[in-house]
């Protein structure tokens, strides 16, 4: 066993003063264990005669009966939705799950105290150690609120009662389906191959069966990952490369509106909004069923037509720039294929905007919520099939930042699963992503989304 308060070198750990504990570790290697393991498949909660002082009478209540009846036991493993009690902080929901250090989720710590160890959810991934007595099964908002009365007082914050709100109504979305899927929705596919392989010492089945395969997350977009070397991309794509040479012969004929044309005129007149400076962001584009990605790591506003790289949709190589150039392909072509294939987009932009990171600095929540401006009319609402009218909400999911773009495709499509109305995902401290039905879609409504975040930042400083 380690003690949660040490540091790895190779995790950035935060720790709030109520014991909460954060890693920006990627999700699927934090959840490992062993599929041999049969001792870690599930834990047994024993009714508890004596009421902890710690806890809230309605707490202690529900540990003991918690939907059960009299002289029964009830089990917990990876995947179950819980109420946990942390310090002062008010009652939370969480997911239990193994811990990124141990690679178990149950353990004991000295006089042989049964700990469990959880996600919490809405918040920043935070994590910790719990004693059994500290968690119980979920119940829904009403009751939880109905048996704890001080609970109220806690949340009269109305930024945290928000965030409470949107993690309980988090809770309630996956607790709604079964926890094969449950865990699929909440992390990645290697998660759940390594969870649901154990096999209780108690023979109890998994949940796993034929009738309900699982969803394949980041398989088929981490295989579109763009190699760094110029030199791997011309030995495997497929083009021929006379072929190619006269295609760039011929670009002078190209019509305007062609991707070669498109992406460095597009990237020039992003540069001078101030979104791709410093050779960041970019734009994709799909053209005749291929998809055709700017490069990354140069500047932006110099770009030129030869300088495209294209793809097919199964993200092989069909066109490279020349050797000489010694390019890359965009680190963000993995989420550009996620929204070409989650949502049918025809182009996909990703600018790195002040205005909103100024907003995220601004917002702490997960999302940003816009209303009451005329600008929401050309905002397109994906779930209606419509743009927005200026009387409605335009609600835009907000995803945690990552040291590479790649590491952001499951929190991406887990934005896109929960918000399908969206036509946008915010990268906090970072940028977004904006797609449309072709480019002009995504230009007209990356230009909205700048134009409301102008006004928002506007009103938080002056608190109108």
């Amino acid at each position: 066993m380690i003690k949660m308060n040490e540091k790895k070198s190779n995790d950035i750990l935060h720790k709030s003063r109520y014991g909460r504990e954060s890693t920006k570790k990627k999700i699927f290697e934090v959840n490992q264990i062993s599929s041999n393991d049969s001792s870690q498949s599930a834990i047994r909660v024993l009714p508890k005669r004596k009421r902890s002082n710690k806890l809230p009478p309605s707490v202690s209540r529900c540990i003991l009966n918690c939907s059960l009846r009299k002289g029964t036991t009830n089990e917990l493993s990876i995947g179950d939705i819980v109420w946990a009690k942390t310090g002062k902080y008010p009652i939370w929901p969480g997911i239990i799950t193994s811990d990124p250090e141990t690679k178990t989720f149950f353990k004991k710590e000295k006089k042989s105290i049964s700990m469990l160890h959880i996600y919490y959810f809405n918040d920043a991934y935070k994590r910790n150690w719990l004693r059994l007595k500290q968690i119980f099964h979920f119940s829904g908002k009403n009751d939880i609120l109905a048996g704890n009365p001080k609970l109220m007082k806690q949340l009269s914050r109305s930024k945290l009662k928000v965030k409470w709100s949107r993690a309980v109504q988090e809770a309630e979305c996956l607790l709604s389906i079964k926890k094969n899927e449950r865990l699929t929705a909440f992390f990645d596919t290697k998660f759940i191959s390594s969870n649901h392989d154990m096999k209780s010492e108690n023979n109890i089945q998994t949940e796993r069966s034929s009738t309900h395969p699982q969803t394949s997350f980041t398989p088929k977009y981490m295989n579109i990952i763009p190699k760094l070397q110029p030199k791997l991309e011309l030995e495997n794509s497929n083009y021929d490369s006379a072929t190619y040479q006269e295609n760039l012969t011929n670009i002078s004929i190209l019509q305007k509106d062609h991707p070669r044309i498109l992406i460095p005129e597009l990237c020039k007149l992003f540069f001078t909004n101030g979104w791709v400076t410093g050779t960041g962001g970019g734009i994709s584009i799909k053209y005749n069923n291929q998809i055709f990605i700017a490069p990354s790591g140069v500047q932006k506003e110099r770009m030129e037509p030869d300088d495209i790289f294209v793809q097919d949709m199964n993200g092989a190589d069909i066109e490279v720039p020349p050797y000489e150039k010694n390019l890359s392909k965009s680190q963000c072509t993995p989420i550009f294929m996620c929204s070409y294939i989650e949502r049918n987009a025809g182009a996909v932009i990703h600018i790195h905007s002040p205005e909103l990171v100024k907003l995220c600095l601004l917002n702490p929540e997960n999302e940003l919520r816009i209303s009451g401006l005329e600008m929401i009319k050309g905002i397109y609402n994906e779930e209606k099939g419509r743009f927005y009218d200026n009387d409605e909400e335009v609600i835009i999911p907000i995803i945690e930042n990552s040291k590479y773009e790649r590491d952001l495709v499951d929190t991406f499509q887990l934005a896109l699963m929960k918000y399908p109305s969206t036509s946008a995902v915010v990268v906090r401290n970072h940028g977004m992503y904006v797609w449309g039905s072709d480019w002009k879609s995504a230009k007209t409504q990356c230009e909205c989304y700048e134009y409301v975040f102008n006004i928002m930042v506007f009103k938080k400083i002056n608190n109108l």
